[in-house]
């Protein structure tokens, strides 16, 4: 009986043991953020494009259906852009970690080197989405000349970066007075 009850309370405890890792897992895994909605459509955009399925885009892939010589050359300066290791394919981290240039070259339908409000929008057909691309666009550009340069787009790209921690300086002298205490 003794021998029964010393075999139970073990058991219970692996249980509750069991019972804790589980746990510490569940919410490990509630900690991990949420990919973004643009996170979101990048990866589905990547994967439609992805014709063959091996996780990287050739070119041929990349380009699409586009047949007019102006838009295969603008394709191509993108494709080179993302394609920052230069292995003629692209990955899906170089393809969500687009270049501000490349970004901008997307967004500049007309290839004016500006981009307006109109191209600013793109698709956005909601009111509430408009509005908010419009304040952005209005903060976007500082000259307040209604387009953003490559400039005001490339700085406003920087400025959505989340702030490197200040790192502290290596300072020999204190490491040595703290040896010496």
């Amino acid at each position: 009986m003794k021998n029964t009850s010393v075999v139970l309370t073990a058991l219970l405890a692996c249980f509750v043991i069991a019972g804790t890792c589980v746990a510490a897992d569940d919410e490990t895994a509630k900690k991990k953020p949420a990919k973004t909605k643009w996170v979101q459509t990048m990866e589905k955009t990547f994967k439609t494009l992805d014709k063959d399925e091996d996780g990287f885009l050739s070119f041929d892939e990349y380009k699409g259906k586009r047949q007019k010589n102006a838009a295969l050359e603008k394709a191509e300066q993108i494709f080179k852009l993302i394609d920052t290791d230069d292995d003629l394919k692209v990955s899906l981290k170089e393809f969500t970690n687009k270049p501000p240039e490349a970004r901008f070259m997307m967004t500049d339908r007309n290839g004016d080197g500006e981009i307006t409000f109109y191209e600013y929008k793109g698709k956005r057909e909601k009111a509430e989405e408009i509005e908010q691309a419009e304040q952005r666009f209005k903060r976007i550009d500082k000259n307040g000349d209604k387009k953003l340069t490559v400039d005001e787009f490339k700085a406003a790209q920087k400025a959505q970066l989340p702030k490197k921690s200040a790192t502290k300086k290596f300072q020999p002298k204190l490491l040595r007075a703290a040896e010496k205490k």
